[in-house]
C-alpha cells in the first residue's frame, strides 16, 4: 500500500500525527494522493472521492467544511483505516482576524494589569488615543510642512558648470570633464569661474562626486515626534477605538521628515530641552510625556505575537483565558492577591511582558480558583489534587489532561467548568464540543465528580448550544463574550 502524501509548496510530505503532520495555508489547495482510484475517503468531517490516478484535490478557502477551520484534520479510508492527519495553519487570508484579536489580546491583557481599580500592583488610566491625536494633529502638520533642520555637509555630485567653491572641485568632477582634462593638468591650476564658462560653453553634461551642503531633518527634534507617533500608534493598536488613531500615526510616521528619521536617536531627551520655545515640538513632548508611563507602551509580548497569522491559534488561547478572567472579576469580585500580577513578568528594562505559562492560577473570592492549562493526572498529584479519570474508550482515555482554562469553586460542594479554546470552523463546532465532553468530564475531587460543563469556545455567532454536561459559546474576538450562568455559582 503506498503511503498517502499531502503537497506542500513544491513538495509532498506524508501524512502522519503530532508536530510532523504537513502544514497547509488555509487559502492553499489541499493535494493528497496514494489512495485507490475511485476510494471514498472522509477528510475530517467532509466525504470525498479520489480520482482515477488516486487524488483528491480541494481548494481550502470555498470548501464549505474546511473553510475558516484552523488545526489538525484526520484523513481516513475507505476501509475505515486512518491515513493519518495534516494541520491548516492560518495565512494572509485570516490577516484582519489576526490584528482584530491581537488588538483585543493586548487590550484585555493591560485592562487587567494596569487596571486603576483592580488587583494588580500597576495602576494608571491615559487618554484615550483619539485626545493625544488631536493634541499633536495641527503641529503634526505644520512641522511636515517646515521641519527644524540643520545644515551638513555630505557626499553629492556636481557637474563642473555648476562649481562655485574650490572645495567642491575635486579629482571626480576633474575626470568627469574631458574639458579640464585636455587644458589643465591639475584641479588646483585652473579658476572655478574660468573653467565653468569654458565647460558651459562646451555643454558639458557628466557628473563627478563632490562635497555638497544640503538640509538635514534627521536630528533630535524631528526623532522626537517620530518616536511619538510609533508610541502612539503602539498604544491605539491596543485599544478598541484607536484603529484609526494607529493607521494615521503611522502614514505620518512614513511620510517627510519622519521616514529619514533613525529609529533610535540618543539626542531625544536632549531634544526636550531644544524645544522649549517652539510650540509645534511642544506639543509633542507632552504627549510623549504621556506615552512613557508603563501602561500605555511597556509592555510586550506574547512570543507567539511575532509568529503572525501563524500563531493564531495559541493567541486564541490566550485570549480566551483572559475573557474567562474578566467575566469570573465580574461575576466573583476582584482577585486575591497576587491579583492578576502573575500574568506578567518584569523585564530589567522594566517592561511588563505577557506570560501565560501552564498552571497560571488566579483566586478569586469564594474559593474560587481559574487556571489555564493546569495539569490534571489519573494520580490525583497535579493541579489542586484533582483526579482525571480515564475513559473506557481507549480512544479518549488519558492518564493526563491539560485543558485551556478550568474555573473551579471549592467548598462543601464543589464543581468546575472547562473551557476549551477551538478556533474551527462552524461545522465543526459540535462535532469538537462532543469530543471535548468525552476527554475533560471524567474529573473528580476527593472521589465526587465536579464537572458541571465542557464548554468549546469558538470564533462564530449563532452557535450556542449547551447540552447535559456540555456544549458551545461563542467567544468572537473584538466583543465581550456572554458567560452568563456558564460559570460555576458563587455560593456554595
Amino acid at each position: 500500500m503506498s503511503a498517502i502524501e499531502a503537497r506542500v509548496e513544491r513538495a509532498w510530505l506524508s501524512l502522519s500525527r503530532g508536530d510532523d503532520s504537513p502544514r497547509i495555508g488555509e487559502s492553499s489547495t489541499l493535494r493528497i494522493r496514494g489512495f485507490e482510484g475511485g476510494e471514498s475517503i472522509i477528510i475530517g468531517l467532509r466525504q470525498a472521492t479520489a480520482d482515477g490516478q488516486g487524488r483528491v484535490d480541494l481548494r481550502l478557502s470555498t470548501d464549505n467544511v474546511l473553510c475558516g477551520h484552523l488545526g489538525r484534520v484526520e484523513v481516513w479510508r475507505g476501509s475505515g483505516a486512518s491515513a493519518g492527519e495534516f494541520e491548516i495553519v492560518a495565512d494572509k487570508m485570516s490577516e484582519d482576524a489576526f490584528e482584530t484579536l491581537r488588538s483585543d489580546l493586548e487590550r484585555c491583557w493591560t485592562g487587567l494589569i494596569f487596571d486603576a481599580h483592580g488587583a494588580s500592583s500597576l495602576r494608571g488610566e491615559i487618554p484615550s488615543p483619539d485626545e493625544l491625536w488631536q493634541v499633536i494633529k495641527a503641529p503634526l502638520r505644520e512641522i511636515a510642512a517646515e521641519p527644524r533642520s540643520v545644515l551638513a555637509r555630505e557626499v553629492g555630485v556636481k557637474r563642473l558648470e555648476a562649481v562655485r567653491r574650490p572645495s567642491e572641485l575635486t579629482a571626480s568632477v576633474v575626470r568627469a570633464s574631458p574639458l579640464l582634462a585636455r587644458t589643465a593638468s591639475g584641479p588646483k591650476q585652473v579658476s572655478p569661474d574660468a573653467v565653468g564658462e569654458r565647460a558651459q560653453a562646451e555643454h558639458v553634461q557628466r557628473a563627478g562626486r563632490s562635497p555638497v551642503i544640503v538640509r538635514d531633518v534627521d536630528i533630535p527634534e524631528n526623532a522626537l515626534v517620530a518616536e511619538t507617533l510609533r508610541r502612539l500608534a503602539a498604544y491605539s493598536r491596543r485599544r478598541p477605538d484607536g484603529l484609526t488613531v494607529a493607521t494615521r500615526a503611522m502614514r505620518a510616521l512614513r511620510g517627510h521628515p519622519f521616514s529619514s528619521c533613525r529609529r533610535s536617536h540618543g539626542g531625544i531627551e536632549a531634544a526636550k530641552l531644544r524645544t522649549l520655545h517652539d510650540p509645534r515640538y511642544r506639543a509633542f513632548d507632552r504627549v510623549l510625556r504621556i506615552l512613557d508611563r508603563p501602561e500605555a507602551y511597556a509592555t510586550e509580548g506574547p512570543g507567539e505575537a511575532r509568529w503572525g497569522v501563524k500563531g493564531m491559534i495559541r493567541l486564541y488561547e490566550y485570549w480566551v483565558f483572559l475573557q474567562v478572567l474578566e467575566a469570573c472579576g465580574q461575576r466573583f469580585g476582584a482577585p486575591l492577591e497576587p491579583g492578576f500580577d502573575v500574568l506578567r513578568q518584569m523585564t530589567r528594562g522594566g517592561v511588563a511582558r505577557l506570560e501565560i505559562p501552564e498552571g497560571t492560577t488566579v483566586q478569586f473570592p469564594n474559593d474560587v480558583h481559574v487556571a489555564f492549562e493546569p495539569r490534571i493526572t489519573s494520580s490525583g498529584r497535579g493541579w489542586m489534587t484533582l483526579e482525571n479519570v480515564p475513559h473506557p474508550d481507549r480512544r479518549y482515555a488519558q492518564d493526563l489532561i491539560t485543558p485551556d482554562v478550568v474555573v473551579l469553586r471549592l467548598g462543601s460542594k464543589p464543581e468546575a467548568v472547562v473551557v476549551d479554546a477551538k478556533y474551527v470552523g462552524r461545522s465543526w463546532v459540535e462535532f469538537e464540543a462532543a469530543k471535548l465532553h468525552a476527554r475533560y468530564s471524567r474529573i473528580r475531587l476527593r472521589g465526587v465528580p465536579l464537572v458541571r460543563h465542557v464548554l468549546a469556545a469558538h470564533p462564530h455567532d449563532g452557535i450556542n448550544f449547551v447540552w447535559a454536561g456540555y456544549g458551545s459559546v461563542p467567544m468572537v474576538p473584538g466583543r465581550t463574550p456572554d458567560l452568563g450562568d456558564l460559570l460555576p455559582s458563587p455560593g456554595n
